[in-house]
C-alpha cells in the first residue's frame, strides 16, 4: 500500500514530495515571480499557467531559497518577489 504522507522518514533524513504552485506569468516590468508566501512549502514546483514562453517548464525550488527574497504585495495577498533569472537556473523540465 503506498504511503500517502508528504514526509517520509528514509533514515535520518526527510523526503517531500514538491507541492505544485501555479503562477499566472512573471511580472514583466522587473521580470520576477510572485509566489505566494501561504502556498511556499519546503519543496515548490513552480509552473506558469499563461505566459506561452515558459508553457512546459516546472521550476524546482525550495522555501529556504524562497524566503530569500523580499515580501511584496500583489495587491490582494503578500508574495515573494523571486527573480526569473533565479528561477531560470532550477528548470527541471
Amino acid at each position: 500500500m503506498p504511503n500517502d504522507n508528504p514526509l517520509e522518514r528514509d533514515g535520518d533524513s526527510v523526503k517531500s514530495r514538491a507541492t505544485r504552485i501555479a503562477i499566472w506569468q512573471p511580472r514583466y516590468k522587473d521580470d520576477v515571480a510572485l509566489i505566494a508566501c501561504h502556498k511556499v512549502k519546503i519543496n515548490n514546483d513552480i509552473v506558469f499557467t499563461k505566459a506561452k514562453h515558459l508553457a512546459g517548464l516546472t521550476f524546482r525550488i525550495t522555501s529556504k531559497e524562497i524566503i530569500q527574497f523580499p515580501k511584496e504585495s500583489n495587491g490582494k495577498i503578500n508574495c515573494y518577489a523571486v527573480p526569473m533569472a533565479f528561477l531560470r537556473e532550477r528548470s527541471v523540465a
